[in-house]
């Protein structure tokens, strides 16, 4: 995950169910882990579902996404004065290339964030940590095909 001032690392694991062209349902849960935690010990925990448009690129089994996901972000941080929880609206809107060889295939993803509410910490008065609402990563991973059913072939009448 990048933002403005650091590079986060993010865990991400997403599951989507519909077609393999057309419209999905997809749910995600993350866990983002704030690499300067000997100042402020924070994780954020993105959790949401939502809507993905796919499309086959070209005759490969090259495929191309685009979603909108609501949900929640669970922010949890271990400070001096003991452990702030907070939870604020969490919308992301991932782009996706994944590519399939039979049933494994690898994904390649863009993922912009936004929460809502800037996080800002300090210390005697000077601000010690800070993260701002929006947020853009670059995710890549393995991907599992599951066929649930029989594909129907379409014909025109």
């Amino acid at each position: 995950m990048w933002r403005i001032r650091t590079t986060e690392t993010m865990v991400l694991a997403s599951l989507e169910a519909g077609r393999l062209q057309g419209f999905s349902g997809t749910f995600h849960v993350g866990m983002i882990v704030a690499p300067d935690r000997q100042i402020i010990g924070a994780n954020d925990f993105p959790i949401g579902g939502g809507f993905v448009a796919r499309r086959r690129l070209g005759q490969r089994s090259l495929y191309g996404s685009v979603g909108l996901t609501a949900g929640l972000l669970v922010h949890r941080a271990d400070t001096d004065l003991g452990v702030v929880r907070r939870v604020d609206p969490d919308f992301q809107l991932p782009l996706k290339f994944a590519w399939t060889a039979g049933r494994v295939g690898l994904t390649i993803a863009l993922i912009q964030g936004f929460s809502v509410r800037a996080r800002t910490y300090e210390r005697r008065g000077v601000e010690v940590w800070k993260r701002i609402p929006y947020r853009i990563g670059l995710a890549i991973g393995l991907h599992f095909d599951v066929g649930v059913g029989r594909a129907r072939p379409r014909h025109p009448r």
